[in-house]
């Protein structure tokens, strides 16, 4: 009778220990329930995943940003520092706006163009038949922006901490200054948040953007690449 009653309230220990456990979230909200779980078997352990993102809706987010251009005029290479600010409608939505401010320098081909230039010049100033080459950089950007922010999620490092994400997809569109004109530009991106705490994030970030280049002899569709890294404030 005594056996029976002892495998009777094992039984029962286990059974309640798996119902806890089934109670508990896949993220281990509930940190009551963990304890709960915990008291009834505590040689195991069970590392339990706490903290959820941050409240996302009707709040503001600046995110300063550097990122390089890939593309673009051949003789030309560009960096870019700049800021974003986006409104969270919700944790799916923002819309926003993006500033940058470029920095260029020739490329080794665009120097050697260049050089060769400065000495026909140099040696025949008279001489009408040397060209310094044409180079269109970019000066600034501004754009709106929208983004969705389809998938979110938890990664758990164990003892180390938790670090949450999200990707995103974004549309954009505004002007684009040229070192001669300015033109409208359009842009397609993805990317990926990191939550560092409630209120601090990084983003890491890569969009194609299109615009019109004006030559002297030619119109060309520039589509270039640019990979940002933000790290992003919200209010």
């Amino acid at each position: 009778m005594m056996k029976s009653l002892l495998i009777l309230a094992l039984f029962a220990s286990s059974t309640a220990f798996a119902q806890v456990e089934q109670e508990l979230d896949s993220f281990g909200g509930n940190e009551a329930l963990y304890m709960k779980a915990k008291a009834l078997n505590p040689e195991v352990e069970s590392d339990v995943v706490q903290n959820r993102f941050s409240q996302r809706t009707n709040r503001f987010e600046l995110a300063p940003e550097f990122s390089g251009v890939f593309g673009g005029d051949a003789y030309n290479r560009t960096t870019n520092a700049g800021i974003n600010v986006h409104y969270h409608i919700n944790p799916s939505w923002s819309v926003g706006v993006k500033y940058n401010y470029a920095f260029n320098n020739l490329t080794p081909e665009g120097q050697s163009m260049v050089d060769k230039a400065s000495k026909a010049a140099s040696e025949n100033p008279k001489d009408p038949n040397y060209l310094f080459p044409q180079v269109i950089y970019p000066k600034s950007e501004t754009l709106a922006l929208v983004n969705w922010y389809p998938v979110v999620g938890k990664l758990s490092f164990g003892k180390l901490g938790v670090a949450h994400f999200d990707t995103y997809l974004l549309a954009g569109y505004g002007n684009i200054e040229l070192s001669n004109n300015t033109t409208s530009e359009a842009t397609l991106g993805v990317g990926m948040g990191f939550w560092i705490n409630k209120n601090l994030t990084t983003r890491l970030e890569y969009r194609a953007q299109q615009y019109k280049a004006e030559y002297y002899d030619k119109t060309q569709d520039m589509l270039t690449g640019v990979g940002s890294v933000q790290m992003g404030w919200m209010l």
